[in-house]
């Protein structure tokens, strides 16, 4: 069978001139189910495609016939969402899945506390599926642990379009209106409506457990909450976010990556600090290879770096000129040099 975009052949490279949809992230137990409703509401059901297996019934017509079939094509796949004016391509799939066709400036998820995604997933097991093991079974699977991680492998959280809370349902939907222009309203369905708002009681020995089988997603988690009260303090006082990261601190160098959310052209201007002093102005401009398969702003020039001579122990921090904004979100101790 011929791939389905190549049925109708052009006589021109495909280049698109619509926006790319958002790409929805959607781990399991993180109120995913009520921004797909809110989005259903704004967009309309006819303008959103999902991907949830394919053997899911939930799964659209389009990525079923495009993903699941006899040929797997992405690049139609991409093509055929935005000629048909798709808004929302969501599902349980890791980032990297979609991220390098549409952009990881579009791509939105939601993050949990840990301790209380797995808990909840656990209720939703023996509501849902009948799960006949213990608490303490459940959360041991391989399966279960660090799935939040799993799903963004690859992409940097700093780098994703918008990263929402669960437990900042309201204030993250501002952020993602705010960003894309969109109006998804509230909606709770029945289950998070019951679940988001209360905490699941779980022994101090289970919660240790699973803090301990989960310390990606642990950590993940941390830095998304600091991310998250940063990006929402600009976000009030009328500021833009700057997607950011230092990427490497070491005795000649200091180099990182920076752009503009919601799709702002014009580049960033970092200041390097070091043990609290500034040190260095720069423009991130530079080509970034190793950012390409993320599709970012600028065709990828959007990296940064300063030839500083710093020791180990300096604590090297950046700042975004002109709105204030610190990254890391905790300076970065240079380490010393590992010997042969």
């Amino acid at each position: 069978m011929i791939p389905a975009c190549q049925l109708k052949p052009s006589g021109a490279p495909f280049v698109s001139t619509k926006t790319a949809p958002i790409l929805f992230i959607h781990i399991p137990k993180t109120a995913g189910t009520s921004f797909r409703k809110g989005a259903e509401n704004f967009f309309g059901s006819q303008h959103i495609v999902y991907d949830y297996g394919g053997d899911a019934s939930a799964t659209s017509s389009l990525a079923r016939q495009m993903l699941y079939g006899e040929h797997e094509d992405f690049w139609c796949f991409a093509r055929a969402c935005e000629e048909a004016g798709t808004a929302l391509v969501a599902g349980h799939f890791e980032a990297s899945r979609f991220v390098p066709l549409f952009g990881v400036a579009r791509a939105v998820t939601f993050l949990r506390d840990p301790l209380q995604r797995v808990a909840s997933w656990y209720v939703h097991a023996l509501r849902r599926f009948d799960y006949k093991g213990s608490f303490r079974d459940f959360y041991s699977r391989s399966s279960i642990r660090n799935r939040q991680s799993r799903a963004l492998r690859g992409v940097s959280l700093e780098a994703i379009g918008v990263v929402g809370l669960t437990e900042r349902y309201e204030q993250s939907l501002e952020l993602i209106n705010g960003c894309y222009g969109t109006e998804i309203d509230v909606h709770f369905n029945n289950a998070v409506r019951k679940d988001a708002g209360s905490l699941h009681k779980v022994s101090a020995a289970d919660e240790a457990e699973i803090r301990r089988l989960n310390k990606e997603d642990c950590a993940l988690y941390e830095r998304a909450l600091a991310l998250f009260a940063q990006r929402y303090q600009l976000f009030r006082q009328g500021q833009p976010w700057a997607h950011a990261r230092l990427v490497e601190a070491k005795p000649g160098r200091i180099s990182g990556w920076a752009w503009w959310e919601g799709g702002r052209d014009e580049p960033v201007e970092v200041e390097i600090w070091i043990n609290g002093e500034i040190r260095e102005r720069v423009f991130a401009l530079e080509p970034r290879s190793q950012l390409h398969r993320l599709t970012p702003p600028r065709g990828g020039y959007v990296g940064f770096h300063a030839p500083i001579n710093v020791s180990p122990g300096d604590a090297v921090q950046c700042r975004i000129v002109p709105t204030g904004q610190r990254f890391p979100w905790k300076p970065l101790k240079v380490e010393v040099p590992s010997t042969p």
